[in-house]
């Protein structure tokens, strides 16, 4: 299990940086291309009915099948995005890709006013009209998300309209194509203004998770130290025993209280205190595996929790924080400075044990390792007949927190 929380894990699938907004954008375009490949096989359809009439029924049957070939091939990419795991590594191939069949698709409708224009239908000529017009206007919000797609798309499809329109009608022609094509800049521009709205949301997201984050953060650690608060502590506890494994998984807890802390304050003052509980830290940390909580519980206290770990296990960690710590050396203010660690160690099973249990058991473990000298390791397993000290008050915290 992973210990981060619901809100936390929702803020962490925003990645920082301008990489996951680019790749949102990507996603965007793919998840609307399903609405634009209907779209297009619709307009296909209504325009070789359309035309029927007036060109060549082969060509036209040659057309739509490569029309249909290709929007298969689009699907094909579309279904292989969805399948695909997305990274840096492969976003721009499938980014290429995406690019490269909305080119093609503009290809497709672009041959259909080169090989298939009805030049002796002014009525004809307004039906292709109208019908490339609104596929392009549609595309506006389909392809704009990523950059360089919608021009892709737009030009090829447009231009040889405008094209033919000069060529086979006179002034007229030419004054219509003047149109289409100043029409066609308006969409480039409606599509350019569209993916920069898009491209800002998404930053503006970004930056909203960056905040999020850090208030989370802020709300959930210790400021000097940097490691889990008693608060948080206790939620990532209250949550690993909660759950009822199949397995019965195995956990343990860690208590650290710091011996002659307080002769450093006396001595060196609390500058010199907080780079021995920040040096305190660093160790604790180092020595925490993949998914263990590490947390300040108090002015000179720690604890850890350890998920699957069995107790033997944790009482070797333990050990060498113990070690690491007794050798720690820190210098302030021309002074050395050294504390010691007296180190209680609980065990138990999640589902089985309480976080209670496991508490005491690990604050009376403390006590023990106190009260038999000092800078040592002592371990119980969890149960709730322990009698806690005033050392930690994580027990009283963890029961006002679950009757609220």
């Amino acid at each position: 299990m992973r210990h981060s929380d619901t809100q936390n894990g929702t803020l962490m699938a925003i990645a920082r940086g301008p990489d996951w907004a680019i790749a949102q954008q990507l996603r965007i375009a793919f998840e609307n291309m399903t609405a634009a490949l209907a779209a297009s096989v619709f307009c296909a359809f209504t325009i070789v009915l359309l035309l029927w009439p007036a060109v060549d029924n082969r060509g036209l049957i040659l057309w739509l099948g490569t029309a249909s070939v290709l929007t298969l091939s689009r699907l094909t990419l579309f279904q292989r995005y969805q399948q695909a795991t997305i990274t840096l590594a492969n976003y721009q191939r499938y980014k290429r890709g995406f690019v490269g069949a909305c080119l093609l698709s503009g290809l497709v409708w672009g041959g259909l006013s080169l090989f298939l224009y009805p030049q002796d239908s002014m009525l004809h000529q307004a039906y292709m009209a109208f019908v490339l017009s609104g596929l392009c206007a549609g595309a506006v919000t389909v392809y704009a998300p990523v950059r360089g797609a919608f021009t892709a798309f737009a030009l090829p499809a447009l231009l040889p309209y405008a094209m033919q329109m000069g060529l086979h009608n006179g002034g007229q022609g030419i004054l219509m194509g003047v149109l289409i094509g100043a029409f066609l800049l308006s969409l480039i521009r409606s599509a350019r203004e569209s993916r920069m709205k898009v491209e800002y949301l998404l930053q503006l997201q970004v930056k909203n998770a960056d905040m999020a984050r850090a208030l989370h953060h802020r709300a959930t650690h210790d400021d000097l130290v940097n490691l889990v608060n008693q608060g948080e502590f206790n939620r990532r506890l209250q949550r690993l025993t909660a759950e009822n494994r199949r397995d019965g998984g195995e956990y343990s807890l860690i208590f650290i209280d710091l011996d002659l802390f307080k002769e450093v304050n006396d001595t060196g003052g609390h500058a010199a205190g907080d780079l021995v509980l920040k040096g305190v830290a660093e160790i604790i940390q180092r020595n925490m595996r993949g998914g263990d909580t590490a947390a300040r519980v108090g002015g000179d206290e720690f604890a850890a929790i350890l998920e699957g770990c069995p107790h033997e296990r944790a009482v070797k960690i333990a050990e060498t924080i113990r070690r690491d710590i007794e050798a720690l050396r820190v210098s302030y203010d021309g002074k050395e400075f050294s504390v010691q660690a007296s180190i209680g160690v609980s065990h138990g099973m999640m589902g089985q044990h309480s976080a209670t249990g496991m508490l005491k058991a690990a604050d009376a473990a403390c006590y023990a390792a106190k009260e038999g000298g000092r800078n040592r390791v002592r371990e119980n397993p969890a149960d709730e007949k322990f009698v806690t000290s005033d050392r930690f008050n994580l027990t009283q915290a963890l029961n006002f927190n679950s009757v609220i």
